[in-house]
């Protein structure tokens, strides 16, 4: 279903308040103590919560406030480009928000530790504080949840054009239709980002990790992933797990073709891609599955026999839309 402008404005807000909110949080903190900071500060801490790395007090704040504003603007704008899939959009927006939680706490949580300190090699910092920070990221993600609602109301719109293929079925009729698509580019990547992760974890930090490992891990999933066309509409989940999954259902869909897609030269490169007008999974170059949503949007994915999906999807939409008008 299509996003009004309140859902859009209201699902972004949920990404991008966080990270703002945790900045200013930071700074002011930061602000008070300052005086009461020894020039090296504790800023990673290891087994049994010993700090273990130290950081200049300037460049710890740059740090902090550069990865909670690199937060705001990676979720804000994929919560945001991800307009035309109102599932996508929900999740990215609540994670966005969640993982600002987990890194302001943290950050606030290590300037207090280093406060009032004579020897920063002693400051601690209890496990109970990433139990805590974990635990209110989970809280937020489930107000932020509640927050981004259901996708919107459907908007009127006619069903598949006379020109466009469809497969024929009896009104007492179903079918479906299922297929890998593949991808060499995406795991590959995901397992580069995820390894740098691993590596700033140990040498840098857990909270710089994070957006790589985020990022990193539904790379690496998807070293393929299985394309379903039926009466939910189109489904698309990874082929080595259930989740995340990704569906655009029948009632958002106005009619469906196939056509070749390029994932540079038409999405600027791989995986759940996103630009003004179109979004979708593009695992590979070839024939893709195109649908026109109601929105006006478009909705493509990568795979082989495309248009058998096609003309089935719009067999399918157009009978949903009659069976809901009572035709």
């Amino acid at each position: 279903m299509p996003q009004s402008r309140a859902a859009t404005v209201r699902r972004t807000a949920v990404s991008v308040l966080p990270p703002l909110i945790a900045a200013a949080a930071v700074l002011s903190v930061f602000l008070s103590v300052r005086n009461r900071l020894p020039d090296r500060i504790a800023t990673h801490f290891g087994a049994g919560g010993v700090a273990d790395d130290f950081s200049g007090q300037s460049a710890f704040l740059a740090t902090a406030l550069g990865l909670l504003l690199a937060d705001g603007v990676l979720f804000g704008g994929l919560t945001y480009w991800t307009r035309p899939n109102p599932d996508a959009q929900r999740v990215l927006a609540v994670i966005g928000g969640a993982v600002a939680v987990v890194t302001g706490w943290l950050v606030v949580a290590a300037l207090v530790a280093n406060t009032d300190v004579d020897d920063t090699s002693s400051v601690t910092l209890p496990g109970t504080q990433a139990a805590l920070a974990f635990g209110a990221a989970a809280l937020y993600a489930a107000m932020g949840w509640l927050i981004c609602g259901k996708a919107g109301e459907t908007e009127t719109v006619s069903g598949p054009s006379a020109d466009v293929a469809r497969l024929p079925l009896g009104d007492s009729e179903t079918a479906g239709w299922t297929r890998i698509a593949g991808s060499q580019a995406l795991p590959a990547t995901g397992a580069l980002v995820l390894a740098a992760g691993i590596v700033v974890g140990f040498t840098t930090g857990w909270v710089p990790a994070l957006p790589l490992l985020v990022t990193g891990a539904p790379m690496a999933l998807l070293t393929g992933a299985r394309v379903t066309a039926d009466r939910r509409g189109i489904t698309v989940t990874p082929s080595i797990a259930p989740w995340p999954r990704l569906n655009v259902p029948l009632q958002r869909i106005a009619e469906v073709t196939h056509r070749p897609v390029h994932p540079l030269r038409d999405f600027g490169g791989w995986g759940y891609r996103a630009r003004p007008g179109a979004s979708g999974i593009v695992l590979r170059s070839g024939d893709a599955i195109a649908a026109r949503l109601t929105t006006g949007s478009e909705f493509v994915v990568t795979v082989d026999d495309a248009a058998t999906a096609a003309a089935l999807l719009n067999t399918l939409a157009e009978r949903e839309r009659r069976t809901a008008t009572g035709g």
